[in-house]
This record gives C-alpha cells, structure tokens and sequence, in this order.
C-alpha cells in the first residue's frame, strides 16, 4: 500500500554526511515503488563542506526542501547548531504530511517525533548512535545535566514511535533505555548496482594520484571520534612499500596529520562526491574500518556496506568481541586487529593481508554486499510501514 513519507533529515545530497547519502537512497528507492516521499532538510554544510543546492528541487521522484542552518567547530556552536535544527525540523513538519522518519543525530531530534505524537502523528525514529551513553564513552561528556537532558530526550523518542537500530546489540541497548522501545533491526545498505567491484587498473583517482604501483591501504569516510586510527598511522613507517590514503575530513584528522608529518607513505584526500565513490573505494588494495571499544552496540560505522559492495577485503581494527568483528568473521572478508593501539600489530596484520588470500576475501566481501542491498532494506522499511 502506497505511503506519504515524509524525512526529516538534517544532512542530504549534495551534502557529504553519510547518513543523507543513506537516505537518498532509500528515498529513491521508495519512490520508485509508488510512495509519496518528501525530505525535509538544511543546505549542505556537513564537516565545513560548501556545495551549491537550490532549496526546492525533485530528485529521483523525491520532493526536496531545504532551508538554511549554521554551522560552526566550537561545541557552542554544534550545540546552537543541533537547537536549530530540531527547531525548525519541528515547525515544518508541524504543517507537513504523512509518517515521519528522522535520525537519532542531532540527539535532540527524536523529541520533534515524540512532539508531534501528542497530536497523532507517526514517526520512525532511526538510531545510528544512541546518546549520552556513546559521548560518555568517547570521553566527550560526563555524566551531569546535559546528559540528564539528552536520555532524557532519547527515552521520550523510543517510548512512542518505531524504532529501527543497525544491530541486535543496538536493539538491545534501546531496550534497556526504553523497555517500551518497539524496535526492528535494519542494516545500513548500499547501492549495490552503483558500487561495484572494479580493478584498481581501472581507477581514475588512482591512476591520478599514483597509486597504481603501491600496496594501498585506504580509511575512507569521517575520521571521528568513533574511529581509533593512531595504530594504523604509525604502523605506515613499519610499511615504506605501502601507501595509506585517508578520504574525509573529521574531528581526528587534524591530529592524523600531525602524526603522519614525517610518514611520506600517508596521504590525505578531501570528500569525494557520491557519484565519484566507486571509483574512489577501487583505488586501493585494503579497506580500513575502525571503532572505538567503548562504541560497541552503540553506533556501527556505516562504510562497512561500501566496502562490500567495492569488492575490497577488510581490516577491521576493533574489539574481536565486537558486532564489528562478528560481522567480518560471519561473512569471511577480512582481517580483525583487535591490538590496534599497537603499530607493529597492525603492521603484521597488514604484511598478513598482502600475503593472505585477498581475492578470496573479496569474493566473499561481494557476496556479502547482496545482503545490504538499498532493495532490502526498503523491503524492510516498508514492513515497518505497514505496521
């Protein structure tokens, strides 16, 4: 049965964050099955990344409003930036249709679904990170008032919409935050006919950037706080032969490059747009995926998928108790570092992969794609539709 959908997201392409290119995806993909989906959302800004982007426009059957938000490095200004957005996310769905489905980041948005409960409406709440409980591992926050006020706020956004978490230990976590959480699992997803495995020979960003000869490790997406990434940098003076390219920009990169400054062998790349990324995800020999121990059944890095459908092998430098790890050990595609503070750990791991069975793992990483298809995941989202 045909829905009216409406998606309140702070990011969305053009924009570089993750999670909006995610939900073009599936807003397209729904689309296409004869729902009516509008987005609700903000011009591009994420991680300092300008692009140009009218405010209404229809993309792939969507309809696409966007309106101003600031945006800013200090924590005032992330914390006036997220007040902003759930404000106005809430005035303008407040006079717009249909169910609603809107993501846990900034951690205050939920409450625009909870709000808009009172009055009838449904709403999908989708959890990518569960807060206070992952800033609080981060280090990032302690416990006090403002924690108070985000589980505060966390626990009113499960209590009365759907939720949907990217894993069993997420699921669970809701749960325990929110005993009354209705939640189902749906794994981030992928395009799996728009990325797809492709030599590194035939890579334009390789070939660009001279990354044909050496053995390349690649770490591509956010490097944020979730991602412990100082063992790999300086695993890199272990490994002249290899080159590790990192593409992206976040909290940790500042600090990446200054411990790379006397590492010829690391390079860093800005942002690729969406339609570059396959291209981009071929022009190296290993893929890197990192998550913090105390992240575990708290968040889930969401390039795993890419990576799949790239056909690439993984080094996952994670817990091997992990979700993370599981995942890699369950489908076969790689290599777990769970020592990843410890350069020559990751070093050896490394030297293991060029030796090791990497077409095998490729294989298997590609199988794997299949079950993250943007497909699958809409079959999924529309059952919790239905519900």
């Amino acid at each position: 049965m045909p829905r009216r959908i409406t998606m309140l997201l702070p990011h969305f392409p053009p924009d570089v964050a993750a999670d909006g290119q995610l939900f073009a995806l599936l807003a397209r993909e729904l689309a296409a099955r004869g729902h009516t989906v509008r987005v609700l959302t903000f011009k591009p800004r994420y991680q300092g990344v300008r692009a140009a982007a009218p405010s209404r426009e229809v993309m792939d059957g969507v309809r696409v409003s966007r309106c101003w938000a600031p945006a800013g490095k200090s924590l005032l200004a992330r914390a006036f930036a997220a007040w902003w957005v759930t404000t106005v996310t809430f005035w303008r769905a407040l006079f717009s249709r249909g169910i609603f489905l809107m993501p846990s980041s900034p951690p205050m948005l939920g409450l625009v679904g909870w709000w808009l409960s009172w009055i009838g409406r449904k709403y999908i709440y989708v959890l990518h990170d569960i807060h206070p409980e992952l800033g609080i591992a981060l280090g990032r926050l302690k416990p006090g008032l403002v924690a108070w006020l985000l589980r505060f706020a966390q626990r009113r956004a499960l209590a009365r919409g759907r939720v949907v978490t990217l894993t069993p230990g997420m699921a669970d976590k809701a749960r325990e935050l929110q005993p009354r959480a209705n939640a189902t699992v749906i794994p981030n997803w992928v395009d799996t006919q728009a990325i797809t495995p492709r030599a590194k020979a035939d890579s334009a960003f390789a070939r660009e950037h001279g990354l044909l000869e050496p053995f390349v490790i690649q770490y591509s997406g956010n490097l944020g706080l979730l991602h412990p990434l100082d063992g790999l940098t300086r695993a890199m003076a272990e490994l002249p032969e290899c080159v590790l390219c990192f593409i992206g920009r976040g909290a940790r990169l500042e600090q990446t490059k200054q411990l790379a400054k006397d590492l010829p062998n690391v390079r860093f790349f800005d942002y690729q747009p969406l339609e570059a990324l396959p291209d981009s995800l071929a022009a190296c020999d290993l893929a890197v995926i990192a998550l913090e121990p105390g992240a575990d059944r708290l968040a889930m890095p969401s390039k795993l998928q890419g990576i799949l459908a790239a056909g690439r092998p993984v080094l996952a430098l994670a817990p091997p108790e992990s979700e993370l790890a599981r995942l890699i050990e369950q489908h076969q595609c790689g290599w777990v570092v769970g020592d990843f503070a410890d350069a020559h750990a990751v070093a050896t791991a490394i030297r293991i992969a060029m030796s090791g069975p990497r077409e095998r793992y490729a294989n298997a990483a590609r199988a794997a794609a299949g079950q993250y298809s943007v497909q699958k995941a809409a079959d999924a989202y529309e059952k919790v539709l239905d519900s």
